[in-house]
């Protein structure tokens, strides 16, 4: 029995890619192959196994060694391929691992370098940078003397707040008006809101009271209801429209300037020189220092709120021109269709 094409002629090819291909996409392929050529074999081996037992019986002794020669030749490719499917698997996890090492080698490297690059820096920048900070809190520290011994000695000018005190703990700001206007909008009768913008121009005006509409509000009807509208009574209300900046509450304690700038400490575990977080990390820290710094702490957006004012408003409207009787009626019943 002749072994087939595909164990002949792709066997030794696909040993050669087991052993010494690197690229991940042509072993993966390469095993696919590698199990195609197990299946032949199987097929081989039992063919040549059947026609041994086949033949005890019947067929000469020197063709029955024949076969049993076949029989051996295809259990030698059968495992020759199943050889071939461990080495694929193994040169695969090979090739895979020494992927991840070279990603794992670029982080060591990026580490390495960060920790050389700030390793050399840091011996004369951060000197550098401490005794200015130094020399700062040290200039701090003699205004406060100063404004103590002021207190004692000129207490009869006025006190002098500590520059540490107004800007770590700023008071309260009060609310802000920017603007403040009295306006009409439609109401739901029983009710003190406005209707909302989108439905104030299509409240119609009552042909005999200018301060009092009706809503047209679309209803959907059920697949065998049709669809109806509902009318809603509205009346036309003064509204004071206010344009402001919300209040600040006293931050005190707060630390407004350890908002603005947080500075965390040197080392794992020592504590922190400027910060609102008792409890930092380098992962914290590097979060922290990697964001953008508030241009204005203080900064309070423009808000709006719609207050309604109490009693009649007929003295604020100017009446319309006053429509004859029967063309209210058309007026009223086109608005109503």
């Amino acid at each position: 029995m002749k072994a087939p094409k595909i164990i002949r002629d792709g066997l030794a090819a696909l040993i050669g890619t087991a052993r010494k291909e690197n690229n991940l996409d042509k072993l993966v392929t390469g095993l696919s192959e590698a199990h195609a050529q197990v299946e032949a074999a199987i097929r081989d081996r039992d063919a040549a196994d059947t026609a041994y037992r086949g033949g005890l019986l019947d067929v000469s002794e020197a063709d029955l060694e024949a076969l049993l020669r076949e029989k051996g030749a295809a259990t030698v490719r059968l495992d020759k391929a199943e050889a071939l499917v461990v080495a694929f698997n193994t040169r695969i996890a090979a090739v895979r691992e020494s992927e991840a090492r070279v990603v794992r080698q670029a982080i060591y490297d990026d580490a390495v370098a960060k920790a050389a690059a700030i390793k050399a820096r840091l011996p004369g920048e951060y000197t550098r940078h401490a005794l200015a900070i130094r020399h700062l809190l040290r200039d701090l520290c003699e205004a406060e003397a100063a404004i103590v011994r002021a207190g004692e000695e000129a207490s009869d000018f006025p006190p002098i707040a500590s520059p540490e005190i107004e800007l770590r703990a700023p008071h309260g700001l009060a609310e802000e008006i920017v603007e403040q206007e009295t306006i009409l909008l439609w109401c739901m009768d029983g009710r003190t809101d406005p209707l909302p913008n989108d439905r104030q121009s299509k409240v119609r005006r009552s042909a005999d009271h200018f301060d009092r509409g009706i809503l047209y509000m679309p209803s959907g009807g059920g697949p065998y209801t049709p669809t109806t509208a509902l009318t809603v009574e509205c009346t036309l209300r003064p509204y004071t429209r206010t344009r402001y900046r919300e209040a600040m509450p006293d931050v005190r304690g707060h630390g407004w300037l350890i908002r603005t700038v947080s500075l965390p400490g040197f080392g794992i575990g020592e504590p922190a020189f400027v910060t609102n977080d008792p409890l930092r990390n380098h992962d914290g820290a590097l979060v922290e220092l990697a964001s953008d710094l508030s241009s204005d702490g203080l900064h309070r957006p423009i808000l709006e709120k719609l207050e309604l004012q109490p009693g009649p408003i007929l003295e604020m409207l100017e009446p319309p021109p006053r429509v004859p009787h029967d063309e209210a009626k058309v007026v009223q019943f086109r608005g109503a269709a």
